[in-house]
């Protein structure tokens, strides 16, 4: 539960960006609390405060702020997003549940998810909406709702290896062996291949956990350093 904990109020390596530091933190809360206080029906600059007290982990501010984003403006999916993110940071993860749906609602407004399936680049907040909304399905037990959420992320980011592993650590939880052998193993090998060796080792420790030794070894034999031939 602790791995869960840690996936659901960080964001995975797809999204993440350097936190500022804390002085800079402070320094944008201010700037956008005068941009508030001065242009109070600005939904953009409600959102934006909403996002710096999230960094700076001011779970209550940032749902307040989102709040008056969405009471100005009801189909604003990123505020929606961005509440359910705090929620899930404050481990409310019921109340979450309905701001990512809604989200994921309005971003499927104008042509559903096969829109950004065949036709459009989705946006990282809609992707990040499925993932974050099936971490907070795995703190309420729904494993299997959950690692279909996660199944949808991968559809929209093909390939991802920390959505991979993610998906196999809530598959192990829903005692789906199998399909959590899979998952890792094949996150494993992608952080091998890109010379992850750290993430590469935790796949291939959670594999020989589940018995799955020679998918571990697999992972670790090609995270390997490559030894240099002395041949001219």
């Amino acid at each position: 539960m602790k791995l869960l904990l840690l996936l659901a109020i960080t964001s995975i390596s797809s999204y993440a960006q350097p936190l500022p530091s804390e002085a800079r933190l402070q320094q944008q809360i201010h700037k956008y609390e005068q941009l508030v206080a001065d242009n109070p029906r600005d939904i953009e600059f409600w959102h934006e405060l909403a996002v710096a007290y999230r960094e700076a982990e001011m779970w209550d501010k940032a749902i307040n702020a989102d709040s008056e984003a969405i009471k100005r403006h009801p189909k604003y999916a990123a505020a929606f997003y961005s509440r359910g993110k705090a929620r899930v940071g404050k481990q409310e993860y019921l109340a979450s549940l309905a701001d990512f749906t809604e989200a994921l609602r309005l971003f499927e407004l104008r042509g559903g998810i096969d829109l950004y399936l065949t036709l459009e680049q989705p946006p990282d907040s809609y992707i990040d909406s499925y993932r974050t909304r099936g971490v907070a399905l795995s703190h309420l037990g729904r494993y299997n709702e959950a690692v279909t959420d996660l199944g949808t992320a991968l559809k929209l980011r093909k390939e991802d290896a920390t959505l991979l592993f993610e998906k196999g650590y809530i598959e192990e939880k829903a005692g789906r062996k199998a399909d959590a052998i899979a998952d890792l193993h094949r996150a494993g090998m992608i952080y091998a291949d890109a010379w992850g060796r750290k993430p590469a080792e935790d796949c291939a420790t959670r594999l020989d956990a589940l018995g799955a030794h020679g998918e571990a070894a697999e992972i670790r034999r090609t995270a390997a350093p490559k030894t240099k031939s002395d041949l001219p």
